[in-house]
């Protein structure tokens, strides 16, 4: 069981212990900022830890203080106090495996998607394997090369190479949609989708780079030109 804790830094009560804070229904809030829109809602402290070793921080509260829980930053999180080493690399098999099976399968897959893209960052900044721009972690997927839904058990749990970091600017669109693939490492635009001059434009920008992860990840992008150039 993982044992977070920090300590107010200011004001009357500097220098108290705070704990992950647990709200009314029951769960715990990871978060690459202050910024309610950022939270990540999860069920354990052992989930908390891994968000936390991961670069993000925690609302963290103390039954002593009768004030609201406080974002504390992740580098200010005392981890010594865990029994265990818990990454997200622990937690995503459960996550991926049980995201399907159930009404709540779309809340279990938003869920693994935070997870997945925070193991895949390593950290608040990420790149994008296909602009090769780095941006603040929220202005980033976790996207599948092969289509989730398509993927086998196997396949589905090959985090490390089933997905890559894409950006929201335009890269995950361009690729979830086929307006580009990777064809022998190399992205290339796809010339059986139409477009406009402001797309060629924006496609020009990324057309001609090559991915880093084409040797550990080419039979997913292998998968994907397939399914665009039938």
């Amino acid at each position: 069981m993982a044992k977070l804790t920090a300590k107010k830094n200011r004001g009357k009560h500097k220098g108290e212990p705070l704990f992950p804070h647990i709200h009314k229904d029951g769960t715990y809030v990871a978060s690459s900022s202050r910024y309610e829109i950022d939270y990540i809602s999860v069920s354990t402290e052992d989930e908390l830890e891994s968000l936390v070793r991961s670069g993000y921080g925690a609302r963290m509260s103390s039954p002593k203080i009768k004030q609201a829980a406080s974002f504390i930053s992740s580098e200010k999180i005392d981890v010594s106090g865990t029994t265990t080493t818990v990454k997200t690399s622990a937690i995503l098999p459960t996550l991926a495996m049980a995201s399907d099976l159930d009404v709540d399968s779309k809340a279990k897959s938003r869920k693994e998607q935070k997870f997945l893209r925070a193991h895949l960052a390593k950290g608040l900044i990420g790149k994008c394997t296909l602009c090769e721009n780095e941006y603040p972690i929220e202005m980033l997927v976790a996207a599948h090369i092969k289509k989730r839904a398509d993927c086998s058990k196997e396949e589905r749990l090959d985090f490390d190479n089933v997905a890559t970091l894409m950006c929201k600017v335009g890269c995950d669109d361009l690729f979830e949609k086929g307006y580009v693939v990777v064809k022998d490492g190399v992205i290339v635009k796809n010339k059986k989708r139409n477009t406009t001059i402001s797309l060629d434009n924006v496609i020009s920008h990324i057309e001609g780079k090559v991915v880093s992860n084409w040797t550990s990840s080419f039979k997913y992008y292998q998968w994907h030109e397939e399914k665009f150039n039938k």
